[in-house]
């Protein structure tokens, strides 16, 4: 076995290790007055003690200068002092060495065992550099401290250090802090040097790391143990190292582990650390790869964080961060954990085809298109996949799946609202989950356990069903698996047994929950029908999945009569368990009639209830908008009902089902309960034939209006009216009949186009009865002021005035008294509801302004509006951008913008400063390809063309904005290897090395060539148009577009109809920026028409914003061009469109 390797700093001590004396005894000091004295204090002696003693007085003065004291002045002056006494010279071919003497001392005591000097010296080399740090005078004191450490002597006594026994706390722990000091000085400066140095510098860091504080209570902040000053260590890594360095760092496994392992345990500052640093630094770093990422925040650490869900110690108040003391443990973990795994950028959360699984390929089964003879259709079955995922679904964020296992939802809030961030961003998981969660019950046991089960179902059925089920763009060619599909609208622990035994259970809350779970689940089916529908209409295979989903969605929910039995046993008081019981029969027959007319259920004697109740209710606000809903989902019912009796009447009521209806409209309808009630009484009047019924037609509108303008109508009315419709609804024929007969009398053509109303016609034969019965005057007076408003109504909304006169020829007879059927008239002018309309050959016609009459100012935006919507910043530089370049990485130059900074310079107005930037642009182009950088190549094609181009230009003036800006924006597309124009930049590249300051690059190949990619057409024009107007920033620009023909080709791109308003709202930000140059116009108006181009555009454009933003920029156009000039031109015709 060989001998243990020797840590002397020059290898002339050897031999057995010295047994040392673990005593610790209180070091001696003294006080400091000059920096003479402490360098004294501090030379280099071989009594340790003596050394000890030394150290121990800088340590004071260290500390005071730390801590504020009085003497903090003095004291710094003095290590001033002391600093440059010990500077050393700087001698060619020497690395010079920063406190000597101090060096000497720890090398001494390293060899000689002495623990006491090995834990002093890290300790006031921290606090020193801890000083220097605060003090930017002294950063070259410190950085030159920090490069001796990072000799191979130092390194060694650093890694002796970090490797002690576990029990030498005190030797460890300070010499983590002086790494940390050191990395973090001048903002990381040394943090990549002291990273490649890890084999010392990061000695044992991970057993460190487990080296927990294990006194009794709370660890003290101010007092870290070694775990914390190596987690420190750590953070402080991954906040400053670069992207490099940290793929390293997060690829060691053992360190991973030991930061993640005692998470947990730790005190409440440091998880905060942990977990800040990790966000920021790691989840958030946009530049970190994602499969480094996954290195630290794996399945195992994702479950180390979720365990801080109920983290229960209290955080020590720190003085020196007020904010920290407020947060929650549980709330930092929760954000981290939503960051990390809903965000696909961070790589945790993959890309995945929803409710497909895993390795299938939808579009890559191809349907015949045509049945040859004797083939054989089998549909579904077809598909080799389609019923092979009922108890094993394959997903594609594994990683997410197994971390998803490892919470408990129903116990916390906070983690059934990141399992369900979690599904919605990766709806592919939601059936394996459940699948997979065999032991979820959902039987009923009302426990604080079944109420967290029940809220989860809850969620996860309201989750929204992705779009085209997942696929990306566009439906598939087959739907996906029906069990699937079915699993997410119905779970699997809600089984049908389990549904059936919460409905029938006493807890109300028990059987309310269900209920809703069923409303959510029939909604949710109702959408996935409606897509199944929207995928191909065309399509039988589609059409035969909505009906295999709809069976297998019946085999898994109750039947109607179950709900209908809950639904009867519920107590007037419980107005919520109505209202939801209500909606859901009301699903049944909207979503799946085949099942609930199975039932055979009668609504009539329910809906009577409940209309009895309503009217009798005393009740306001929120209870009776309840009440209401309840009868809203009940009239629904009965409309699919085919056994309602709409106008029988029973003892309990004194008018049919359909008058009460009418009644309880007129009188108690709210604004949050009107449209349903409306819906059903205008449906069964039209089934019934109590009213026209072709489209144009009224309906009911005016009976409705004229009843609730007549206020509180009389009893006797309401019977009245109730017989009138009870009769028409029984003998439809017989009325219609009679309005022919009256029609024919009244020497009126009954065509088609003819509106009558078959309920009039009910009241006028029906009037004499009533009156026969020797009613109470004032009934008589309020039924003919109700029958004036009837008709007056009726004519507004387009029925007959012939028929209306005859009707009231009828009224007049039976009522017998001249004052009463002098009431009795129709109005000489009409309107239908709320426009003024006039009569002309028995029809409404509108006399409302039209929009062309509009006063022309309300066409116009004004001056503000047009420039929010049109002005785009001109793109600037500043002259800091030939320094700025030159100490950023390659990856930072391009995808921060600093090349696009030192390009813009190219067209600066002043000569050094475009002659530099060329310079400078030269160089940085050699920087990039000499770099490992993906795209180097093209990025240096790229610069080393454009200085090829300006190096001949740039001395006579600025650089073409054409050339300046195409540049910078051509390095966004090369960063890019996705975009849509990647292929045509490289081809344009390579096409010559000098680019033309004539010609506009790109711009024929976008519109004369067809787009690379499919489907990216108007994504490359849109580019042009940014292009094109970054680049109009004077007047030799506007010049180059006039002789390019840049405008008549855009002014044509607008007529091609499939072009979107934002892309027609670009060519209008060329023209705008047009305007804003000196003489630009001018020329669009004169050389290319742009009035009359503006004029037709408005012509045509349906949407008012539109029109008028085309009128703004006529009126543009006119107070920036030269108005004589243009007034002469044109001989006056331009103005008469401002």
């Amino acid at each position: 076995m060989a001998k243990r390797k020797s840590y002397g700093g020059d290898g002339l001590h050897s031999g057995k290790k010295q047994k040392t004396n673990h005593v610790h005894q209180a070091p001696t000091s003294e006080e400091v007055y000059s920096g003479r004295q402490l360098g004294h204090l501090l030379t280099f002696e071989q009594d340790l003690t003596r050394a000890r003693h030394g150290l121990q007085s800088f340590k004071n003065v260290l500390d005071s200068i730390v801590n504020n004291d009085e003497k903090k002045s003095e004291h710094m002056q003095i290590v001033l002092d002391y600093l440059d006494s010990t500077k050393p010279r700087e001698v060619e071919g020497e690395v010079p060495i920063y406190l000597p003497d101090i060096m000497e001392t720890w090398s001494m005591a390293s060899q000689m065992n002495n623990e006491n000097v090995m834990s002093a010296v890290p300790v006031v080399l921290a606090l020193l550099v801890k000083i220097i740090s605060g003090n930017v005078d002294l950063v070259t004191y410190g950085l030159g401290i920090c490069r001796t450490l990072l000799q191979k002597r130092q390194q060694e006594l650093i890694a002796k250090n970090l490797s002690a026994e576990k029990g030498r706390d005190f030797i460890i722990s300070p010499t983590l802090r002086l790494l940390r000091e050191a990395i973090c000085l001048d903002g990381g400066a040394l943090a990549a040097p002291i990273f490649r140095a890890r084999a010392n510098t990061f000695k044992s860091l991970a057993r460190n790391m487990g080296l927990r504080y294990i006194g009794d209570g709370q660890e003290d902040p101010k007092r870290p143990s070694v775990r914390t000053n190596a987690t420190r260590l750590l953070l402080s890594c991954l906040k400053l190292l670069h992207n490099e360095a940290k793929r390293d760092l997060l690829l060691q496994k053992d360190i991973v582990a030991a930061l993640m392992r005692h998470l947990r345990d730790d005190p409440p500052f440091l998880i905060y650390e942990i977990l800040d640093v990790l966000k920021t630094s790691v989840v958030q770093d946009k530049k970190l790869a994602k499969e480094v990422k996954i290195k630290i925040l794996n399945a195992n650490s994702l479950t180390r964080i979720a365990s801080l869900y109920g983290y229960s110690k209290e955080l020590i108040n720190l003085e020196d961060d007020v904010q920290i003391k407020h947060l929650s443990v549980e709330d930092a973990a929760h954000d981290i954990l939503l960051a990390a795994c809903t965000d696909s950028t961070v790589g945790i959360c993959r890309s995945q085809q929803g409710y497909y699984p895993e390795g299938i390929a939808p579009d890559a089964f191809l349907l015949p298109e045509t049945k040859s003879a004797g083939r054989v259709d089998f549909g579904l079955d077809s598909i080799p996949w389609m019923n092979k995922f009922g108890n094993e679904i394959p997903v594609r964020n594994m990683l997410l799946a197994e971390f998803i296992e490892s919470l408990r939802p129903w116990s916390s809030t906070k983690q059934s609202e990141l399992l369900l961030a979690i599904f919605e961003a990766s709806p592919e998981l939601i059936a394996r989950y459940f699948i997979q969660k065999r032991a979820f019950a959902f039987d009923p046991k009302l426990s604080a356990t079944w109420i967290g089960y029940a809220a989860l179902l809850y969620n996860v059925v309201q989750l929204p069903i992705p779009p085209f089920f997942g696929h990306s763009n566009d439906y598939a060619a087959v739907p996906p698996p029906t069990s699937v599909v079915l699993d997410n609208i119905v779970p699997p622990p809600m089984t049908l047994k389990a549904i059936i035994r919460c409905l029938t259970n006493k807890s109300k809350l028990v059987s309310f929950y269900a209920i809703r779970l069923l409303v959510l689940a029939l909604q949710k089916l109702g959408k996935a029908l409606e897509m199944h529908r929207e995928a191909s209409p065309s399509s039988s295979i589609w059409q035969e999945a909505a009906r295999r989903l709809v069976d297998d969605f019946h085999q898994r929910i109750p039947d109607l009569k179950d709900v209908i039995n809950c639904y009867r046993t519920m107590g007037d008081e419980d107005l919520l368990q109505r209202e939801a019981a209500s909606r859901l029969i009301l699903l049944y027959y909207e979503t799946i009639p085949q099942l609930a007319l199975r039932a055979k259920f009668d609504v009539s004697p329910m809906l009577l209830a409940t209309i009895q109740k309503v009217e009798a209710s005393n009740e306001t606000g929120e209870d009776v908008a309840m009440s209401l809903l309840e009868l809203e989902h009940l009239c629904a019912v009965a409309k699919y009902s085919p056994s309602m009796r709409w106008f029988a009447r029973t003892p309990e009521m004194p008018t049919s089902p359909f008058t009460t209806l009418l009644r309880l409209y007129t009188e108690k309808t709210t604004e949050l309960s009107g449209d349903t009630l409306s819906q059903t009484l205008s449906y069964v009047a039209n089934e019934y034939q109590l009213v026209e019924s072709r489209p144009q037609a009224s309906g009911l509108d005016p009976l409705i209006v004229a009843l609730k303008n007549t206020g509180n109508v009389d009893p006797a009315i309401w019977a009245f009216i109730d017989n009138c419709a009870e009769r028409c609804s029984r003998t439809p024929t017989k009325y219609l009949e009679m309005i022919e007969q009256h029609m024919e009398n009244a020497n009126t053509d009954g065509t088609s186009h003819t509106r009558t109303c078959p309920l009039l016609m009910s009241i006028a034969e029906q009037l004499p009865f009533l009156v026969s019965t020797s009613p109470d005057k004032s009934i008589l007076k309020q039924l003919a002021a109700f029958l004036r408003e009837y008709l007056r109504r009726s004519l507004d909304s387009g029925v007959n005035r012939n028929f209306l006169s005859s009707i009231i020829n009828l009224l007049v007879a039976a009522l017998g008294d001249k004052k009463l059927s002098a009431k009795i008239t129709l109005s000489k002018r009409t309107g239908t509801f709320g426009e003024d309309t006039v009569m002309l050959d028995g029809e409404p016609v509108s006399t409302s302004q039209s929009p062309d009459q509009m006063n022309s100012e309300s066409l116009v935006l004004s001056t503000q509006e047009l420039e929010d919507r049109l002005a785009v910043p001109v793109l600037t530089s500043k002259e800091a951008s030939l320094l700025k370049w030159s100490s950023k990485p390659p990856e930072e130059l391009v995808e921060e913008g600093h090349a696009a900074s030192l390009v813009l310079l190219l067209s600066s107005e002043h000569a050094s400063i475009r002659k530099e930037a060329l310079t400078n642009v030269i160089k940085m182009a050699a920087k990039i390809k000499e770099s490992t950088y993906e795209e180097n190549e093209q990025i240096w094609l790229l610069l080393m063309e454009l200085a090829e181009s300006a190096k001949d230009v740039i001395a006579d003036g600025p650089l073409p904005s054409i050339l300046v800006v195409f540049a910078c924006r051509t390095l966004d597309i090369l960063k890019n290897p996705l975009h849509c124009l990647y292929e045509k930049a490289n081809l344009f590249l390579t096409s010559g090395p000098v680019w033309q300051t004539d010609k506009i690059p790109l711009m024929k190949a976008i519109l004369q060539e067809g787009p690379t990619l499919d489907g990216t057409y108007y994504t490359e024009i849109s580019w042009l148009l940014g292009f094109l107007v970054d680049s109009l920033r004077t007047p030799q620009d506007v010049a180059l577009f006039h002789q390019r023909k840049v405008y008549e080709q855009l002014f044509s791109l607008p007529a091609n109809p499939y072009m979107g308003i934002n892309l027609r709202t670009q060519v209008l930000r060329v023209l705008y920026r047009t305007t804003c140059i000196e003489g630009g116009s001018d020329t669009v108006i004169t050389r290319f028409g742009a009035v009359s181009w503006l004029v037709a555009q408005k012509a045509a454009s349906v949407d008012d914003l539109e029109k008028r933003l085309y009128q703004t920029m006529i009126r543009r156009l006119w107070e920036t061009c030269d108005q004589k000039r243009i007034s002469v031109w044109s001989k006056g015709s331009i103005e008469k469109f401002i």
